[in-house]
């Protein structure tokens, strides 16, 4: 017995276990709030009181001087909190009306749970001095947030002359708990985030940095012996209906004007407080909401955009793995779906199956990805499994599925997540897939594609990875290596490299200063990676440093350097072989980032780099600038003006080569945090200089491609799926046969959506 307490206590040592005095949350049955933002219920006198004092970001040092509360409490079917932020100068509280999920440059105020205590997962609610309100759902394995998710919960905030206090009332049905009788166990954080001169985070627990897990460090609360979901069926159907008109560019065209009305159906029962089932019927997939726009001249790959649609981001953090495996953008018209996701114990799952009029492929490559439509209708599934053996080691398996009439890919993996110590983690994985292609879609592939997919044989291979990280309070060192087989193919996931071999070293360093002096820290950061193709032939190497520096109004210099060696296009497209095939160039860049917040209001970033790069197009070294820059300004606490700016341009020998703008204008007022009209204009415009491109391109490319899209959209958001959606938008495009811009495209249309709550 001895000898084990020995051991205990060098394991607590070793992996600076967190110790807390017990803490316990009350329960009162009969209590009633009006959650109008102002905690003057009798009953939050008798809630447990929190305070929340140490300073978490940007350093793990030190106290605050200035007080924020929280005080908690349940009433078996949803957990209360009110938190009091006291401010030094109440006038200059940071907030504004926003739509969910948008508060992030207000002050504002939340709280981690982990309901199982496993040092897995932690559901995050957020919401600022004005009720707006963000969840999300942090995996402490991956390190990712899942920022699509939306709970069903309720806050209100109010701004006084002392600073703010705000309510939340979170249903224990909007998270899997265990469904175990008795007394429970959340460990949970309750924060405070204000921004002035820098962003500063602040907990109710002291957070070492030296351990990257801060899931692991949050702090138990005992209770909830009576928490039960007292929501078990959400019913929500939809109806969509739009007008649309699309024309070709020819100057004769005629509009082709189409009405489309569909009904659709979600549904979600909650089976028990720790299984999920989420189904649903002839879905409305499209996306409402016009995505970030992107340039992608002179990218080889493919693109990534975030999910934003509710049935694939509902506990979509069940379906992640250390590699990106299920990217559900891949699906765009399915008739039906259903997913079943669960926690018990230590166990994990998640499984889903949806249908897909069409099917959309990523073809990935070494030096080249594309994506191709394969007109056949496919199945696509995807299952995830783990176990946490302890709160040090989790063990998983996934497997995917997509499938048609002529067409298959399976994948089947396992991985691992070992914390070493508080400072060590280790991560693996290990995939293989079997792949077999429609023979239509092989005749149709040109470049790289058609040189790897030559026939619809059957192609198994397999790819893994290994990661380690070790963290100290000021410093971290990392290394990856990532392998994929020449024919590994992750058709559901986002993977668009195959063939392809990586190794990655890196580190950073952060020294802090006194937080009133104008330059508070520095930071340095630096990598080296090298990668191959599976047979060992050199296709990068790379070396970066940065260094980062803060000062006063949220403000950030950045300066770095990057060197690198690179093959270009394959000289035989026919062969995928690089040696003598391809040939070598040497990259060199500077780059200068600066931010900075003038005021409460006024918000700027700009990044320029200039440089040696490879011309893709033409095989060739050539000068290139790249300059992106935001600005957003707000008017008030409803009105929002927000201006992106890129600029890629090349030039070879003196002359352009090519000049690629891209302006994204949103403009947004928000009547409400439930209700907005939002504006938004973006123009994309390309030139080339096709007398300086090789001649096999002069006549492939246009001299112009330009292009104005505009969307005018009203919302309205009871909930995450009591909804309504009206807008308008369009889209003309301007090239070499239309000297202006060319309407092509118009539409109408409206969703609305109710949430049952039987």
């Amino acid at each position: 017995m001895r000898l084990w307490a020995i051991l205990a206590g060098l394991a607590g040592i070793f992996f600076c276990t967190a110790t807390y005095a017990e803490q316990s949350i009350p329960t009162f049955t009969d209590a009633t709030i009006k959650l109008d933002g102002v905690p003057d219920e009798a009953v939050w006198q008798q809630a447990k009181q929190v305070d929340i004092k140490y300073i978490t970001l940007p350093s793990d040092k030190g106290q605050v001087s200035y007080r924020t509360t929280a005080r908690v409490f349940d009433d078996g079917t949803t957990l209360y909190i009110a938190f009091t932020a006291e401010e030094p100068d109440a006038g200059s509280v940071r907030a504004q009306y926003r739509n969910r999920d948008k508060l992030w440059n207000d002050d504002f105020i939340g709280v981690k749970i982990d309901p199982y205590n496993n040092k897995q997962l932690a559901y995050q609610f957020f919401v600022n001095p004005l009720g707006s309100v963000a969840d999300s759902i942090e995996n402490a394995l991956t390190g990712d947030e899942s920022m699509g998710w939306d709970g069903f919960w309720d806050a209100a905030g109010q701004i006084n002359a002392n600073g703010y206090t705000v309510e939340i009332a979170i249903p224990f049905h909007v998270m899997n708990f265990p469904a175990t009788a008795g007394e429970k166990t959340f460990a949970m954080e309750f924060l405070r985030y204000r921004q002035r001169d820098q962003r500063v985070r602040v907990s109710s627990i002291p957070i070492s940095h030296a351990n990257k897990c801060w899931v692991c460090q949050l702090q138990p609360y005992q209770g909830f012996s009576q928490a039960h979901s007292s929501q078990h069926l959400v019913v929500a159907p939809a109806l969509v209906a739009g007008h649309s008109q699309q024309r070709s560019s020819a100057p004769d065209s005629q509009w082709q004007k189409a009405n489309d009305v569909a009904l659709s159906l979600d549904l979600k029962w909650g089976i028990s407080q720790d299984i999920t089932l989420n189904a649903t019927l002839n879905p409305d997939f499209s996306q409402v909401e016009a995505d970030a726009a992107q340039l992608s001249i002179n990218n080889p790959f493919t693109l990534f955009f975030d999910e934003s649609r509710p049935f694939f981001t509902e506990n979509a953090d069940y379906f992640a793995s250390p590699l990106d495996l299920v990217y559900t953008r891949n699906i765009a018209a399915p008739n039906a779906g259903a997913k079943l996701t669960g926690r018990l114990n230590q166990h994990t799952f998640g499984f889903f199956a949806t249908d897909d009029d069409s099917t959309t492929l990523l073809l990935p490559g070494n030096l080249g990805s594309s994506v191709r439509q394969l007109q056949q209708k496919s199945q696509n599934a995807a299952g995830r499994y783990s176990i946490a053996l302890s709160d040090r080691l989790t063990l998983g398996t996934v497997a995917t599925l997509r499938q048609s009439d002529d067409y298959q890919n399976n994948v089947v993996g396992i991985d691992s997540h070992v914390r070493l110590s508080a400072q060590d983690t280790l991560s693996a994985q290990w995939l293989y897939s079997a792949t077999q292609d429609d023979e239509a879609l092989i005749a149709r592939l040109t470049g790289e594609a058609a040189a790897r997919y030559q026939d619809n044989m059957r192609r198994t291979d397999q790819a893994y990875r290994l990661h380690y990280e070790h963290t100290q309070t000021n410093w971290r060192v990392f290394g990856r290596y990532d392998y994929r087989g020449e024919n590994f193919r992750a058709d559901l996931g986002f993977l668009p490299e195959t063939d392809w071999q990586k190794q990655l070293f890196g580190g950073e360093y952060t020294h802090f200063m006194a937080s009133d002096r104008w330059l508070n820290r520095i930071r340095f950061y630096s990598d080296w990676d090298i990668t191959h193709n599976s047979a060992g032939e050199l296709l990068e190497r790379e070396l970066e440093a940065f260094v980062n520096l803060h000062g006063p109004l949220e403000s950030r210099l950045e300066l770095g350097r990057t060197e690198r060696l690179r093959v270009g296009h394959r000289l035989d497209t026919s062969v995928l072989s690089i040696t003598g095939n391809t040939d070598r160039f040497t990259e060199q860049e500077w780059s200068i980032f600066g931010s900075v917040r003038p005021s409460a209001a006024l918000f700027l970033n700009s990044r320029w780099v200039a440089g040696d790069v490879v011309d893709l197009t033409n095989n060739r070294l050539s000068d290139n600038q790249r300059f992106n820059a935001t600005v957003t300004y707000a008017l008030n606490r409803h009105v929002e003006f927000n201006v992106r700016y890129n600029l890629n341009a090349m030039r070879y020998q003196g002359a352009d080569v090519f000049t690629a703008h891209l302006t994204d204008f949103r403009l947004t007022y928000q009547f409400s945090n439930r209700s907005a009209l939002r504006l938004a204009l973006i123009y994309n415009q390309l030139s080339r200089n096709l007398a300086n491109y090789q001649p096999a391109f002069q006549s492939l490319l246009s001299a112009k491609q330009n292009s104005l899209g505009s969307q005018l959209l009203y919302s309205y958001r009871y909930n995450p799926q009591t909804v309504f959606f009206a807008g308008y938008s369009d889209n003309a495009i301007e090239n070499d046969e239309i000297d202006s811009l060319w309407p092509v495209q118009r539409n109408v249309f409206i969703k609305f959506s109710y949430a049952w709550l039987p």
